[in-house]
């Protein structure tokens, strides 16, 4: 004789076995570095995760235009939610994308707390300056300037305890063939 279950029964079986899945497939990737870099203020991967609700009102309010969610094809735990790349545009650290934030998962405490969302590395053999050529635009271009980046005898060295990783020093490289990469923090 076969029993029948009711359909909120079947339906709270399916939830628990897909949520038991996903926690076991999900979580310890979630848990290694992150292969992206997320605006400002973020903080833990996994409470950012579980905070952010997905609305993509702080990309829309950034000025910069820095910030993009990503897509279904980023795949299901990361779809719509926001991140950055200070290569190609960079981040003035202006807070709008925290301000905004309704559920907190951006939240200013956490950008206090560690303002860096990488860290500029200087690619010598592309730097002009290091070829010979009289060039500070990274410098001149960086808001941090002594801080985040400095010149020694003409040539741009990062700092890398004042680097916040805004991109600012790559966007006003001149150089043909990019001199300057803003790297994930490890």
């Amino acid at each position: 004789m076969t029993s029948q279950i009711s359909r909120r029964k079947f339906l709270a079986w399916n939830f628990e076995a897909a949520a038991g899945f996903l926690g076991n497939v999900l979580l310890p990737g979630m848990e290694e570095g992150r292969p992206f870099f997320r605006p400002p203020g973020t903080g833990d991967e996994l409470a950012f995760l579980a905070s952010c609700t997905r609305c993509g009102i702080c990309r829309d309010v950034c000025p910069e235009q820095s910030i993009s969610l990503f897509t279904v094809s980023s795949g299901a735990k990361l779809v719509n939610t926001p991140y950055l790349d200070p290569n190609i545009s960079p981040c003035t650290f202006c807070g709008k994308c925290i301000d905004v934030c309704q559920d907190s998962a951006l939240r200013h405490s956490s950008l206090v707390a560690d303002r860096a969302i990488g860290k500029a590395r200087i690619i010598e053999s592309n730097c002009l300056a290091h070829k010979g050529v009289i060039c500070d635009y990274c410098v001149q271009g960086c808001p941090r300037k002594g801080v985040a980046i400095a010149v020694d005898n003409g040539i741009p060295v990062i700092q890398y305890d004042g680097c916040d990783g805004c991109g600012q020093c790559v966007q006003n490289c001149i150089a043909d063939s990019q001199s300057i990469l803003v790297e994930l923090i490890s």
